[in-house]
């Protein structure tokens, strides 16, 4: 179902009144590069003449351009002819030569160009490089057709999930057209329903973008590892012919296996165990010949990961596996991945006790850290959000150096998407960064820690997080040590929190308060919504986290209420009396918690 209005989103008459409001040749190609080609503000940065080339098929000639995604891969993009010709022609009018940066500008000025073109357009003034990108998702997908997988890979997106909310619910009639075909019925086999063998591309991705909708509502509900396992294997069962999870030896643990099956298939584990590594993708075992429940099947089977914890293995049995089944399983398994994860976070907030690891590193490789060095300033990071895209947003507050710098030389860095400026303090500021890339405060987060602190100066990092006792502490240093080799392990102990008398009050928001609605009132929080004069506007606010502003002021005001409701409803007075506003600042346990966790990851 699709959760947003296709209203909500720039049409093509709208785009391209926008686009005639350019007065530059550089203005005109950063717009044209956002909504026909679905680059983001860093990538233009980074593309050069050289990455352009054409593709003959037929008669006709056709563009692709390798975009540097800032590991040292690279994607492939479809550029529209009229787009490959005025690219051609800036770097020709401005002698860029093949293997310099195109655009020659920095991503928050690329960022401001199209803020300028907005400025001069009716009606379409607080139109950002995320709207020009929401376009061209929306333009394919529900005014062009182009199959969601390809749209996925070309604009970049990680997740099926993530292109939901711009397609629309289909009609009655749209319907019973799509079930109107007798050919489509097939008898049962060995126990399991059929799937019709003669399927479109575009239709198979249309109901496993579904599926991915149905899993993600279902994950964010889940409150056990249990929860998470059973309601894959259900929203997945519609699907497929049957659908199971193991543990890592490969026994069942949930779900409905074929009768006769031990777990994973004997060849899928043989083929990790070849690789050395274990199952580090979708591993696909071909239809076996003879009996046996698996007759004629292939099974592929997908790790339940999270970053580099596998918590598990989903096993998947149908007739044959497209490659849109199997980015559509390796996504499944990191969604339920990282839901485990969250939910293993979540019971060490409720815990007393835990292993705190101090950190400390000089790698430039942290963004923070190169950023600080350069400039011979200070950080402190107050906070970090989940949003869409696998993107955090930081809250970061900066003192030594002049705003202008900060942005400048933030927004260079490849971790980092967009940044703004949320309060200049005179002596200090409060910035808002987008964070797609690596770096230490996410990898501590996303291996079930809670961060504590993280502050930043002349490019020397100081962090800590607290982890379950369960959490084998000594893989995520390793972990942490390999991305990033300048860091050291300056204490490891075990500490004890304190009984707060709040605790009921925070404990009983928790059990009420959606993760999504978390989100939104945490992130309002951070941005300075609640202060006065406020630091952030609802408009910005859903701007950065890529919801329109109706649907954020609905997921505020019920957290909001749900908060008041556990304040003024608490049974305990003194509880009720000592739950001030900062309480709300630290549903997470401690302003620097990262509620990073699979649920946000759908639309919200």
């Amino acid at each position: 179902m699709a959760a947003e209005s296709r209203d909500e989103y720039l049409t093509t008459a709208e785009f391209e009144r926008l686009r005639r409001r350019a007065e530059t040749y550089r203005e005109d190609l950063v717009v044209a590069l956002a909504g026909r080609v679905g680059l983001r503000p860093s990538e233009m940065t980074r593309v050069r003449p050289a990455d352009l080339r054409e593709f003959e098929r037929g008669s006709e000639v056709h563009h692709l351009l390798a975009v540097p995604e800032g590991d040292g891969e690279t994607r492939d993009v479809y550029v529209p002819r009229a787009v490959a010709r005025d690219l051609r022609k800036f770097a020709n009018a401005n002698d860029v030569a093949r293997h310099d940066p195109l655009v020659g500008v920095s991503a928050r000025r690329v960022q401001m160009l199209v803020g300028d073109v907005a400025d001069r357009t009716a009606d379409l003034r607080d139109v950002t490089c995320r709207d020009l990108r929401q376009h061209f998702a929306w333009r394919l997908l529900a005014e062009e057709g182009v199959a969601p997988r390809v749209v996925q890979a070309v604009g970049g997106w990680q997740s099926l999930q993530s292109l939901a909310p711009y397609l629309d619910d289909p009609t009655a009639a749209e319907v019973v057209d799509a079930f109107a075909d007798d050919s489509r019925s097939a008898a049962p086999r060995n126990g399991f329903p059929r799937r019709p063998d003669a399927r479109t591309a575009d239709s198979r991705s249309d109901d496993l973008l579904a599926c991915a909708g149905s899993l993600g509502e279902a994950l964010a509900d889940a409150s056990t590892t249990e929860d998470a396992e059973r309601v894959a294997c259900e929203r997945l069962a519609d699907a497929y012919r049957a659908v199971w999870v193991c543990d890592e030896g490969g026994a069942v643990r949930t779900g409905a296996a074929p009768e006769g099956t031990d777990g994973v298939p004997a060849d899928a584990l043989d083929a990790a165990d070849r690789d050395g590594e274990g199952i580090a993708d979708v591993t696909v075992v071909e239809a076996a010949t003879g009996g046996g429940p698996l007759a004629e099947c292939s099974v592929a089977v997908a790790p339940l990961r999270s970053s580099e914890t596998v918590h598990g293995l989903l096993c998947v049995a149908s007739d044959s596996f497209s490659s849109a089944d199997r980015t559509f399983l390796a996504d499944a398994g990191r969604r339920v991945g990282r839901t485990v994860t969250a939910i293993a976070r979540k019971q060490l907030l409720l815990a007393d006790t835990g292993v705190e690891l101090s950190l400390r590193t000089t790698d430039r490789g942290v963004f923070l850290v190169a950023a600080s060095a350069d400039l011979g300033c200070r950080f402190e990071l107050e906070g970090v959000v989940p949003v869409e895209d696998h993107s955090l947003l930081y809250f970061v507050t900066a003192s030594g150096a002049a705003v202008g710098d900060v942005l400048e030389r933030v927004t260079d860095a490849d971790a980092v998407d967009d940044a703004r400026l949320i309060r200049d303090y005179g002596d200090g500021a409060l910035f808002e960064f987008g964070v797609s890339g690596e770096s230490l405060a996410p990898m501590l987060v996303e291996r079930g820690g809670t961060v504590r602190e993280l502050s930043v100066e002349s490019g020397v990092a100081d962090a800590s997080g607290v982890f379950s006792r369960h959490v084998d502490v000594r893989r995520v240093v390793e972990a942490v040590e390999a991305a990033f080799p300048e860091t050291d392990l300056r204490s490891k102990r075990e500490v004890e929190e304190p009984v707060r008398s709040a605790a009921t009050v925070r404990q009983t928001v928790r059990d009420r308060v959606t993760e999504r609605q978390r989100t939104v009132l945490r992130a309002a929080y951070l941005a300075g919504y609640f202060e006065w004069p406020r630091g952030s506007t609802a408009e910005e606010l859903a701007a950065s986290m890529g919801v329109s502003s109706p649907t954020l002021h609905n997921h505020l005001r019920k957290a909001q209420q749900k908060v008041l409701d556990a304040v003024f409803d608490d049974p305990d007075p003194h509880t009720a009396d000592e739950f001030d506003a900062s309480a709300m600042g630290r549903l997470g346990d401690g302003r620097a918690t990262g509620d990073s966790d699979a649920t946000t990851e759908d639309r919200h």
